[in-house]
């Protein structure tokens, strides 16, 4: 009768410490609202090392718009990229195939290099076989996703920065 009870003590302990897993998050359902003046082409997760990118919003989000609500499994803290059509009126033209091999970034815009992180920025990209380079504008900063619902705003401040607010 004694080993029944300290049985059953140890089952309950190990049920109730294990429990934590079930209500713990281990995926982020993201939603991109756009404050900016400018369409927001998608958002994307990079790697560590820059070698990789999964997109995750894949929907264009225009000006006052919100994304609909994607969820991954991202938990943790991430370099984010948010892509843009223009920035100061410059435009996007295209963006190449996935073989594109990426440049070293070519240009800040003059209004944002004063800023420190996020900085809006412009690379040339080399396309595939023959295709003509082109170019992308986007920023880049660190979030840190804690699982559930989490809603991203993107603006603008009055100079014209980029600003990411996490709620």
């Amino acid at each position: 009768m004694k080993y029944l009870r300290i049985f059953l003590c140890l089952v309950a302990l190990s049920l109730s410490a294990c429990m934590s897993h079930l209500f713990t998050d281990t995926s982020t359902r993201l939603q991109v609202e756009n404050k900016t003046d400018v369409t927001i082409l998608g958002v994307d997760i990079i790697s560590e090392d820059g070698t990789s990118v999964q997109p995750w919003i894949r929907d264009a989000i225009e000006p006052g718009e919100k994304s609909k609500v994607v969820e991954e499994d991202w938990v943790g803290t991430f370099k984010v990229r948010v892509r843009f059509d223009k920035w100061n009126g410059e435009t996007l033209v295209s963006i190449a195939k996935f073989c594109a091999t990426y440049s070293t970034p070519i240009r800040v815009y003059n209004t944002l290099a004063k800023q420190g992180e996020p900085n809006v920025i412009e690379k040339n990209i080399s396309g595939c076989g023959s295709e003509e380079n082109v170019h992308m504008i986007y920023t880049e900063t660190d979030l840190d996703f804690d699982g559930g619902s989490q809603h991203l705003i993107v603006s603008q401040d009055e100079d014209g920065n980029v600003a990411f607010k996490l709620k």
